[in-house]
């Protein structure tokens, strides 16, 4: 490949894009490599600058040669240039064979068989809470036995991928575990490490099956079999854990994210009375979202107790509940 036709071909970055992946329901590109479609300050994770592309969710990064070789795992370099040339032809466009100069598609991918993680992969987890600066930071919050408590509750594991990093696992009312979402949070603020990226990786990616995750469930929903109490239902896995210490009288979920609330995580809570509990600019969304739905309310208390201040700093549900149990204590 001359110099020339190199330049060509990293020019089309954003075509081959377009092949592999999709855009989140917010307009962002998802990662092909670990899903993410979520970076810093809820922008896009995955990033498209120039001839460049970077995701900062799994840190990766390069030109379009190197997303070819992750997506496609072609290691070596020749190798990655020479199918290129298939997919690009000589003059760098995405081309379908037999037909040069007209941009085309690949073919989807077949699908695959969901695969669940294992059990024993998930207590290996359960572990080293003194290296995890999630667990570290409940302990300062709730104090030990509390802390513990609420980490063997939910089943908070502890990860390896990034030091200090947490594994929220979501467990189904069958007790198999379907994903498992590794984060890093400071254990002195229990804020989200956001640099230099996201600290947000998937198990399914990690173990190399990302396009075998079975269906997201709420979590904290293997909870749900054991009581009978109210089922209050955040975005945020911190803030599940958070209202399930602050909050016992009713039973903590969350659903990953703004996004990912749909009506099918509700089903296995059927007949049960359901109240969510959006963080601030999601409540119209989320209201929206679950007009007719039965048993299910929105609750609005973020957005009548918010101040201006609250807004600008962004706060959330656990913000909330810490602010409204330490105002508590002091009475």
């Amino acid at each position: 490949m001359t110099d020339h036709q190199l330049q060509a071909v990293r020019e089309r970055l954003p075509e081959y894009v377009e092949t592999v992946t999709t855009k989140s329901r917010a307009g962002f590109w998802v990662c092909p490599l670990c899903g993410s479609g979520t970076g810093p300050n809820k922008s896009g994770a995955f990033r498209i600058q120039g001839e460049k592309w970077r995701c900062f969710a799994c840190g990766r990064g390069g030109d379009v040669l190197d997303l070819i070789g992750e997506v496609e795992r072609i290691p070596d370099f020749r190798d990655r240039a020479r199918r290129a040339v298939e997919l690009f032809g000589d003059g760098g466009g995405l081309v379908a064979s037999g037909n040069p100069g007209r941009p085309v598609r690949q073919e989807p991918r077949p699908e695959h068989e969901p695969v669940f993680i294992p059990d024993e992969v998930m207590r290996r987890s359960f572990d080293h809470y003194d290296r995890n600066n999630f667990a570290l930071w409940l302990v300062r919050v709730f104090g030990e036995e509390k802390a513990l408590e609420l980490a063997l509750t939910y089943g908070l594991g502890t990860s390896k991928h990034w030091p200090g990093a947490a594994v929220f696992w979501q467990i189904d009312e069958a007790g198999r575990v379907r994903r498992g979402k590794v984060m890093l949070y400071n254990s002195e603020t229990g804020r989200r490490v956001k640099e230099p990226g996201n600290m947000v990786a998937g198990v399914h990616w990690l173990l190399g099956m990302a396009d075998r995750k079975p269906e997201p469930c709420l979590f904290g929903l293997h909870i749900a079999a054991s009581s009978s109490k109210p089922v209050a239902v955040v975005e945020s896995e911190k803030s599940a854990v958070i209202g399930a210490g602050v909050r016992p009288e009713a039973v903590w979920m969350a659903t990953g994210g703004k996004g990912t609330l749909n009506r099918k995580m509700l089903e296995p809570l059927q007949g049960r009375r359901i109240i969510l509990f959006p963080d601030l600019g999601a409540f119209d969304d989320w209201t929206e979202k679950t007009a007719g739905w039965p048993g299910v309310t929105v609750s609005d208390v973020l957005e009548r107790r918010a101040s201006a201040e609250d807004r600008a700093a962004g706060l959330d549900v656990a913000d909330y509940l810490l602010r409204e149990n330490f105002e508590s204590t002091k009475s």
